[in-house]
């Protein structure tokens, strides 16, 4: 746990803060697998105008959990400016959709995430 609080106090923490069942699922996902849990949920990012669904603040890491709305032409133009936005200052954006291959993306990012338990 990034925070004072038990791994499973701060993973609980986040759940409750999750903004929907997939974000709750992608919580889970890591934790079965014993991977490190983001520092914080629905964290804003004001220079940015925009809230990822999680960050990891010391390693200036924004993840968001994309279900099927993301796809929509104006939704999709409006995460690509706050890609950019992100990025100039300094962060790491990691996308999560519905549909992708969660286990190919935490390998690709093993200075975030770790590795997996077992």
């Amino acid at each position: 746990s990034p925070t004072a609080h038990s791994r499973a106090e701060h993973r609980d923490a986040l759940l409750r803060q999750a903004g929907s069942e997939l974000e709750q699922q992608w919580l889970r996902f890591l934790d079965e697998r014993g991977l490190r849990l983001p520092s914080h949920a629905q964290y804003l990012i004001p220079d940015c105008r925009t809230r990822p669904d999680f960050v990891y603040l010391s390693e200036q890491v924004a993840v968001y959990i994309d279900g099927p709305h993301h796809r929509y032409p104006e939704r999709a133009a409006r995460d690509a400016a706050q890609q950019t936005c992100l990025e100039d200052a300094g962060y790491t954006v990691i996308r999560f959709g519905h549909t992708d291959d969660w286990e190919k993306i935490i390998a690709d990012y093993p200075y975030v995430f770790g590795c997996p338990a077992g």
